[in-house]
């Protein structure tokens, strides 16, 4: 996945970040992990990441 895209929108206290994709048609939230610069699939919509980091469902 392209770095470009990603607009970053919370820190998840351990450097990796929170993104969404600004220029693509899909409402997925992805983590990029800062230490190996991979991408990884965190919740379906920024509703359901947002319910499941409240929760405690996202950890990291």
């Amino acid at each position: 996945m392209p770095f470009e895209p990603l607009l970053f929108f919370a820190d998840a206290g351990n450097g990796d970040l929170f993104a969404l994709l600004s220029e693509i048609d899909r409402p997925d939230v992805f983590v990029w992990n800062h230490e190996d610069d991979s991408r990884t699939w965190a919740a379906p919509s920024l509703t359901k990441y947002l319910e499941w980091r409240l929760t405690g469902q996202i950890e990291l």
